[in-house]
């Protein structure tokens, strides 16, 4: 029962931001041309839900690389929760059993093993590692790889309001575009920096868990398939420098440094006094 439901909740995340965009475009296609402002509003959402997302979820939440207050702390689960890429407690479950078992059986996301064994096919394990165990795969229990998010009352509570965090992400955009520019402009906000961002980001998401562990260069030495991509790296705030994270999960920081533009987000954090203990 608990695989359905968390079947159910992905393919829910995966295609409401496609029909929203869809119902949006059916009541006036004609006035959906991005204007300055809407680019502007779509480049704040991107940068403030990649941060929740790299910074976020996966170093913070997931890997503990740096240590910060409660305010913060929420903050960055908001933030992540805007991706809609599950709950804070179910993205870090998955990601750190992607680390238990990387590129072996029961890593949820490899391109070259499932839960039933090797994949030959190199297309269908592109799939499965990039959207397919989502719809198909275990569920990572969070009682196993989870534990300190169940015992943590903030991240119970952004996990418990999943799904309204999201609404709010998907339509301040919108918001935002009306205190700019009237209907016509909340109505391309919520298309472009709601809607069409969490379905741009989910795919720059999911291709470091396939792409980046196909193509690209490996830290020597590796005992998986993780790769270093430059292009994802850019797009993702240093989170396709894929292959050293492997090697150096739990650093706030990936190499090389000049190109993890999230390490250098976290140490101006630090500079701050926002975050401390950086690992």
């Amino acid at each position: 029962m608990e695989n359905w439901s968390n079947r159910i909740l992905n393919l829910a995340s995966i295609f409401l931001p496609w029909i929203l965009m869809a119902a949006i475009a059916a009541t006036g296609s004609s006035q959906l041309t991005p204007t300055v402002g809407t680019l502007l509003v779509f480049g704040v959402f991107f940068a403030l839900t990649v941060i929740g997302v790299a910074i976020g979820m996966h170093r913070y939440f997931t890997h503990h690389a740096f240590k910060t207050s409660r305010t913060i702390k929420v903050c960055l689960g908001v933030l992540g929760t805007w991706a809609m890429q599950g709950d804070v407690t179910r993205w870090v479950a998955d990601h750190r059993r992607h680390h238990r078992f990387a590129d072996k059986r029961f890593d949820p996301h490899s391109p070259w093993f499932s839960d039933r064994g090797p994949i030959s096919n190199r297309l269908q394990g592109w799939f499965h590692a990039h959207m397919g165990w989502m719809i198909y795969g275990r569920v990572s229990q969070p009682e196993r790889y989870a534990p300190d998010c169940l015992a943590d009352r903030s991240i119970v509570a952004l996990s418990r309001f999943y799904w309204p965090i999201v609404v709010v992400g998907l339509v301040l955009p919108g918001a935002v575009g009306y205190w700019l520019g009237g209907e016509g402009e909340m109505a391309r906000c919520i298309f472009w920096a709601g809607a069409a961002r969490v379905a741009l980001l989910h795919q720059l998401t999911w291709s470091v868990n396939s792409f980046g562990h196909m193509f690209g260069n490996k830290v020597a030495g590796s005992d998986n398939e993780s790769r270093d991509n430059v292009f994802f790296a850019l797009l993702l705030l240093g989170e396709g420098l894929h292959s050293h994270h492997h090697a150096r999960p739990t650093s706030a920081m990936n190499l090389p440094k000049h190109l993890d533009f999230g390490g250098w987000i976290i140490r101006g954090f630090e500079k701050l006094g926002l975050v401390w203990h950086l690992r």
